[in-house]
């Protein structure tokens, strides 16, 4: 099964912090889907092209830059505490609406995915059962970051046994640096 993600990338110290956070969850925990994906924010599911659109690359290619320029410029993300949604657990961010412009702009309305989007690092942990997601504390990094990268990516995953992060591939197809318009 092939999809399409819309996600932000942090700065590498950031994403540093984040991908540490996954291992410790993972070393503690022993669950695999807290380390399935590198630290991303998703943003959208993106619908798959049609299957008659030979432009599929170009549309993609536009879509990043139109993004970018839905958002205002400078913007600060901040990292807030966990939450559970969905059954899914996320590292919460602050974006002071780039999140929700980012997601309103791409227009993919609720397409369906491998878990929901939210405004925050995925850390996975479905797996865990309800005593065990009690148990899930870990400690959590704070700061902010003023930059990032847009990029649309694509998931290979084996959903057949429903435990699609045992056997993911990622690769980014597209990405720009997330600077938004100035303000005027």
């Amino acid at each position: 099964m092939t999809l399409t993600l819309l996600a932000l990338f942090a700065p590498g110290s950031v994403e540093a912090e984040v991908g540490r956070l996954q291992q410790s969850i993972f070393r503690a925990h022993g669950l695999v889907s807290a380390v399935a994906l590198p630290p991303l924010v998703p943003v959208a599911f993106l619908p798959p092209p049609a299957p008659v659109a030979h432009d599929a690359g170009k549309e993609r290619r536009a879509l990043l830059p139109r993004l970018n320029a839905a958002v205002q410029a400078p913007y600060r993300i901040s990292l807030a505490g966990a939450a559970w949604v969905d059954g899914w657990l996320y590292l919460g961010v602050e974006s002071g609406g780039l999140w929700q412009a980012l997601k309103a702009a791409a227009g993919t309305g609720e397409s369906p995915g491998l878990f929901p989007v939210h405004p925050g690092f995925f850390l996975g942990c479905a797996e865990a059962k309800a005593k065990q997601r009690e148990a899930i504390q870990p400690s959590l990094p704070a700061g902010a970051f003023s930059s990032s990268r847009l990029a649309v990516v694509e998931l290979e995953v084996d959903a057949r046994e429903g435990a699609w992060w045992r056997k993911v591939s990622l690769e980014i197809l597209d990405e720009v640096p997330l600077r938004g318009r100035k303000r005027a």
